[in-house]
């Protein structure tokens, strides 16, 4: 995600944290890296306050951040390895947020959405649009100071296209 983020982004500022304390080394590498800065956090909250953009890359049963650390207009790309016990993100951010899912369907069943569906504080219909309505301008992305969670579980056709553009990018 560091490398994607440098991509689209070649000057923005990495923070991390990971409770195993891997991210000090981590900001070590993708700093010497990417030749952007990388500061590794005392906490996940303390991360969470200087972010706009937060990439969660867990496969826990424990969520990670709370609605309180976040910026108002932060964005959350859910991307961990998901699974039916995984919940990353608290089912209130997800509620307040404008909601973006690879799959509605999926992310019901093995993503963030499943939580929320299992609380009630949430339905399908709750969902503000797929990643695909977004991309092609079918329904807009950011509109204002909104804070965004995309639910991210995988599916076939965007891996696919994942690789064939790496692919073309190595080759």
């Amino acid at each position: 995600m560091a490398r994607a983020a440098k991509a689209v982004q070649p000057d923005f500022k990495g923070v991390c944290y990971a409770p195993d304390g891997s991210h000090e080394t981590f900001a070590a590498e993708m700093s010497a890296e990417l030749g952007v800065p990388f500061t590794a956090m005392s906490s996940a909250e303390e991360m969470c306050g200087a972010s706009d953009v937060i990439y969660t890359q867990t496969p826990g049963s424990t969520t990670c951040v709370e609605k309180s650390w976040l910026k108002p207009h932060a964005t959350i790309i859910c991307s961990g390895s998901d699974q039916p016990t995984k919940q990353e993100i608290p089912t209130d951010i997800l509620k307040a947020s404008k909601y973006v899912s690879d799959l509605t369907k999926q992310t019901s069943k093995v993503g963030e959405l499943r939580s929320a569906i299992a609380d009630g504080s949430m339905t399908e219909a709750d969902v503000y649009a797929e990643i695909g309505e977004v991309c092609n301008g079918s329904k807009p992305g950011r509109e204002g100071d909104e804070l965004i969670v995309v639910d991210l579980t995988g599916t076939g056709a965007q891996d696919a296209a994942i690789g064939q553009v790496a692919w073309e990018k190595m080759g």
